[in-house]
């Protein structure tokens, strides 16, 4: 039974919602992960702003203990580390609020939910979160587990029934117009007791987590893409002095896709050949995309979206907004494609047939490509797992990010960076248990445990592919210090 008891029960207080971030006017958006954007879906953001190097971080965490209620706040000023793009930190402090209930207050006790959730790794925080949501909720969660080809139809009949199958459900936020009639909207409880909703970055709250101006989810996992290059390489005197004489510019992080072809041809070498002053011993290539088809759409876009918006001059459209006649088959379209075909004499070969596992294996565990574009998952997790360049006395692996590169035009720079269609938490419409449900969505957005999940693997949560979304993730000192190589990504 459900206690009216309401230590821990978010809907039961109002908790501090200092100005932090409110609305996408007040904040300055230039570069989160080269750029805040957002998406394959329709928008996008330019070019990265000058920014200060200097983030002010204030946590407030009330700490209550038996009848005794303790308010502390501690500002931490982080100095960001040097980095090829800038990054805009907001201009207002970012205030968090974390609460810590007495030991035995449990307001949803006996309540059980289910919740629909990615197999695998994704599922990991739930599975890591399930006690500690039994010991200060008192509630009982069932994790059902689904591959990712199964989410939309299981998730969308589950949340159809009456009552709901599922309380909580991770769904695609492509598919919010589908599953919107049956998801709760969440103005109501985020406006009595907020997560964070100002920390969440503007590209996944206005254009991820809301639908005809309501809040309907939450994002769990903010995925964006990165351009990685190989720094040993990029940074080795005698490449550099090479590729300087042979282009007449310097190498360096690429800005354009025209840079990137230049760089692709130089880099592309045979085994025996020299690299980074070694000998190879084996083939090495300049560039490799997810090319097989039906997921190479994503890397057609990376070009598709520069070329069409210095076509245009601005942002770029898909259908023509008067006609609705489709704009795929623009003379830059074409270009785009036809630089995409072009870059292929660069690859490895089999790159038509590569998905994610085919890439990071040939760019990170074989590393035999010099540049990719990829989700985050190198950057923030897998950077440590780069293996040395394929030469007899290979230099200390580095990764290098940049934003993706873009087109330039008449002196103009177009470039963006696509935000994915992202993993989103809902609760069911149908839910028998709607606030406990919010209570357990609360919970795991809450910015400390969900800067847990993105910083996984950690002791609590061993896995979870999560990427970062929010301000107090990008900014985080505690990430930065626990895992050092993490902040140059951040950064970018």
């Amino acid at each position: 039974m459900k206690t009216e008891s309401s230590e821990n029960d978010p809907l039961k207080k109002k908790l501090s919602r200092r100005k932090a971030i409110s609305t996408a006017g007040k904040v300055a958006i230039s570069a989160i992960v080269a750029g805040v954007v957002a998406g394959v879906g329709g928008y996008y953001a330019g070019s990265a702003a000058a920014a200060p190097t200097t983030v002010k971080e204030t946590v407030t965490k009330t700490v209550t203990a038996a009848a005794t209620t303790v308010e502390k706040t501690v500002t931490t000023t982080v100095s960001a580390p040097g980095a090829t793009t800038t990054v805009t930190a907001p201009a207002e402090t970012v205030t968090v609020t974390k609460t810590v209930a007495a030991p035995g207050v449990k307001p949803y006790e006996g309540v059980k939910l289910t919740v629909l959730c990615h197999t695998g790794v994704q599922a990991g925080p739930w599975h890591a979160y399930k006690e500690d949501l039994k010991n200060l909720l008192g509630i009982d969660l069932e994790v059902v587990e689904a591959p990712p080809e199964e989410l939309y139809s299981k998730g969308l009949l589950g949340i159809k029934s009456k009552p709901a199958d599922y309380d909580l459900v991770q769904f695609n936020s492509a598919w919010i117009g589908d599953f919107e009639p049956y998801l709760l909207p969440l103005d109501d409880y985020v406006e009595k007791a907020d997560p964070g909703w100002g920390d969440v970055l503007p590209g996944f709250r206005l254009f991820r987590n809301m639908w005809a101006g309501k809040i309907y989810s939450w994002t769990l996992d903010g995925d964006t893409f990165m351009f990685y290059y190989r720094k040993d390489l990029f940074d080795h005197p005698d490449e550099k002095e090479e590729f300087k004489k042979r282009y007449g510019y310097e190498l360096g992080p690429p800005k354009t896709w025209d840079q990137v072809r230049d760089i692709a041809e130089f880099f592309t070498r045979k085994a025996g050949d020299t690299l980074a002053g070694s000998k190879l011993k084996k083939d090495f290539f300049g560039y490799a995309d997810q090319a097989k088809r039906g997921r190479v759409y994503y890397w057609y876009f990376f070009r598709w979206i520069p070329y069409r918006a210095a076509e245009e001059g601005g942002m770029p459209h898909y259908f023509d907004p008067d006609t609705m006649k489709p704009l795929i088959n623009t003379p830059a379209s074409v270009e785009a494609l036809e630089a995409m075909k072009d870059i292929l004499q660069f690859s490895p070969p089999g790159v038509l047939g590569f998905e994610w596992t085919e890439l990071f294996t040939a760019a990170m565990s074989d590393s035999v490509v010099a540049m990719w574009i990829h989700w985050r998952d190198e950057g923030d997790r897998f950077q440590d797992k780069l293996q040395p360049l394929p030469v007899e006395n290979p230099p200390t692996p580095q990764l290098g990010f940049c934003p993706v590169p873009g087109v330039e035009k008449d002196g103009k720079l177009y470039r963006y960076t696509p935000i994915d269609t992202c993993w989103e938490l809902g609760i069911a419409k149908n839910s028998k248990n709607p606030d406990a449900a919010y209570a357990v969505l609360y919970f795991l957005m809450r910015p400390d445990n969900a800067l847990e999940r993105v910083m996984a693997p950690t002791a609590k949560i061993p896995s979870s592919n999560h990427d970062p979304y929010a301000y107090s993730q990008f900014y985080s000192p505690r990430w930065r210090a626990e895992k050092p190589w993490v902040g140059p990504f951040l950064d970018a």
